[in-house]
């Protein structure tokens, strides 16, 4: 099929921002064998600005996409965080190619009203949402016409290329890794602090908080490639399979990672791919055991590693996009077809 994907592939990021997740799905449509135009929506809208500021260039933005959609006539018309793509846009486009399905995928957490407004917004207009919560935020979404589907983060062996759990011990920087901000998150905050303080034993890296630098790119993948284990540690862990895309960078590049219960990760990962911790006092405990534990720690991530790149890759993904915007039942087959909402 032509496949229009109107995402942000951060161009502006210089390469820094590789690993997010607007590459992993383009990437995994085109590997599937379609033809893929890429729209990059902020870029586009920067390059049509005066200022270059997207903001002042959405309007135009939004113009191009109906033209681009014009020229390429797709079969399909996949938005990731299309906040800036309106609905009126997507009925132009309709308009003008009237067999045209349009799917939308969003990552971001869905408990903030505001910041999903967008999305309630645009359902009539959808085929099919997909989203990396689960659960009732979810299902509240789901529409006769539009069925709200979870997705897991995407993996890709081309970005997520390294092994962790085959780094030497003489080449380890880090027992215990987290990169994460704590700017606004005094709990989150708290909790690192404590850990630390827990820890005086190991190695303890953190980047982006507690006052440290964030490191980006290629620099960033040889601190994970360095480094034992890493902690994935996301805004609220109550919420149904909602996870930072943090968890696939990690678990993709071979870290043993360590992450809350709470959030119903189980239907994703068992135990013995992934370490789960209910509080610091056990998660201290865990990562002090498992640093001295090579073999068990080599395992868990060995497997952890295993899962992603062969269930959560952005191929896989992808292919769960298409089929369930088409209304192909082929989304069924998918690990995570049990958290798909209709009405």
């Amino acid at each position: 099929m032509r496949i229009v994907h109107a995402a942000n592939l951060q161009l502006d990021k210089d390469g820094a921002h590789l690993w997010n997740q607007d590459q992993k799905i383009h990437h995994g449509l085109v590997r599937l064998g379609h033809f893929v135009y890429p729209f990059s929506i902020n870029d586009r809208a920067r390059m049509l600005s005066p200022t270059k500021s997207k903001t002042f260039g959405k309007g135009k933005a939004n113009k191009a996409l109906v033209e681009t959609c014009r020229n390429v006539h797709p079969d399909l018309l996949i938005l990731g965080h299309a906040q800036y793509i309106t609905a009126a846009t997507l009925r132009e486009i309709r308009r003008i190619l009237p067999r045209i399905r349009i799917g939308l995928w969003y990552v971001d957490p869905l408990w903030d009203e505001a910041e999903t407004l967008h999305l309630r917004e645009r359902l009539d207009v959808l085929d099919a949402l997909f989203c990396s919560t689960g659960g009732p935020l979810l299902q509240a979404l789901a529409r006769e016409n539009c069925p709200a589907g979870f997705i897991p983060s995407a993996v890709d062996a081309g970005i997520e290329c390294h092994r962790a759990f085959e780094t030497p011990e003489s080449e380890i920087l880090h027992d215990v890794l987290f990169f994460g901000r704590d700017k606004g998150e005094p709990g989150r905050r708290a909790f690192l602090e404590e850990l630390k303080a827990r820890l005086p034993d190991l190695r303890v890296g953190y980047y982006g908080c507690l006052g440290q630098p964030g490191i980006f790119g290629w620099e960033k993948e040889q601190v994970i490639r360095r480094s034992k284990m890493a902690l994935n540690l996301s805004r609220r862990s109550d919420v149904e399979l909602y996870s930072s895309s943090r968890i696939a960078e990690l678990m993709g590049n071979g870290i043993l990672t360590l992450t809350p219960r709470g959030a119903g990760l189980e239907d994703l990962y068992a135990d013995d791919e992934i370490v789960y911790f209910d509080d610091v006092d056990e998660l201290a405990e865990t990562a002090r055991r498992l640093s001295g534990d090579q073999n068990q720690r080599i395992s868990l991530a060995t497997k952890g590693w295993k899962r992603n790149h062969r269930d959560y890759n952005g191929t896989e993904i992808a292919r769960f996009i298409v089929a369930l915007t088409l209304g192909d039942e082929s989304w069924r087959r998918a690990p995570w077809a049990d958290h798909v909402f209709s009405k």
